[in-house]
């Protein structure tokens, strides 16, 4: 028998002995990972979905079907169990350079979860929100700027138009009886509409051009207390949507925002105080 021959049939019994081993090689890996995320479970459900598991090891990936998770609720986050699904395939020699990869594989999902647990943890967290339906019975009055701008422009606007309401107060010596207030008429990507003022005891018609008296009506109020900077507000309007949203409430005019703490009298936002009420039907 010729070499080639020879070497032909010892690469034929190689490939079918091969073959016939792989057999007993599995074709795919369960992984399964339980790990904490201190965060809120609706921010960690969506970045786990944004989420892409991504292995670049020896052609190995993972599609999104292939990874699975379920989420509990704890005190203070939330327990993500993860179950991811290798798949090598049935081709042999790709089963077989499976058996070696494993290791690997898993210490690579380990980083990434790691890195997606630190990212998620570095977000914001939200804070649970007490939401309140409640019965306004008298009207407040209030003195006012009113003023529409671009959301480019909204550096501290509420605090300079507070502040010339105040002044103006000041200087006709009125009484203030509640903390500033804003309302937002109108909103959106690049133009927002906004009402700064300042509640007083009685009915008072301004003799200024920009300041101008308005009211809250008596009705029906949606209302909650968002403690921390300001910054975090959209966190505590995401918990009041979400309370209207189970209950079916109807808003029935502009939201506005009472600044119960003075951030130039407590420097620290963490314990700023800021009411939120919606009026409903």
């Amino acid at each position: 028998m010729s070499l080639l021959k020879r070497s032909f049939l010892v690469i034929l019994i190689f490939i079918v002995l091969l073959t016939f081993v792989s057999l007993f090689f599995p074709s795919s890996q369960k992984i399964s990972k339980e790990v904490f995320f201190e965060a809120d479970n609706k921010i960690v459900s969506q970045q786990l979905d944004a989420t892409t598991f991504d292995i670049e090891l020896e052609n190995f990936t993972l599609k999104k079907e292939d990874v699975k998770y379920t989420l509990k609720d704890d005190t203070k986050g939330v327990f993500v169990y993860f179950e991811f699904n290798i798949s090598y395939g049935f081709n042999p020699i790709t089963k077989y350079r499976g058996l070696f990869v494993q290791t690997k594989i898993n210490t690579l999902l380990d980083e990434k979860i790691n890195q997606l647990k630190k990212n998620i943890e570095d977000l914001p967290k939200i804070h649970k929100v007490n939401v309140q339906k409640i019965h306004r019975s008298e009207i407040l009055w209030y003195l006012s700027i009113r003023d529409t701008l671009n959301q480019l422009q909204e550096n501290n606007i509420h605090g300079k138009l507070i502040n010339e309401v105040e002044n103006y107060i000041s200087t006709n010596q009125l009484n203030e009886i509640y903390s500033p207030i804003v309302i937002y008429h109108y909103w959106s990507d690049s133009i927002i509409d906004i009402e700064a003022g300042i509640p007083v005891e009685k009915a008072y018609e301004p003799n200024n051009n920009r300041i101008k008296l308005n009211k809250i009506d008596t009705g029906n109020y949606v209302t909650a207390t968002h403690y921390g900077a300001y910054e975090r507000l959209p966190e505590t309007y995401f918990g009041i949507n979400e309370w209207m949203r189970k209950n079916e409430v109807h808003v029935i005019g502009a939201p506005w925002e009472m600044y119960v703490t003075d951030p130039s009298g407590e420097p620290n936002p963490d314990k700023w105080e800021t009411i939120i009420y919606f009026p409903i039907e």
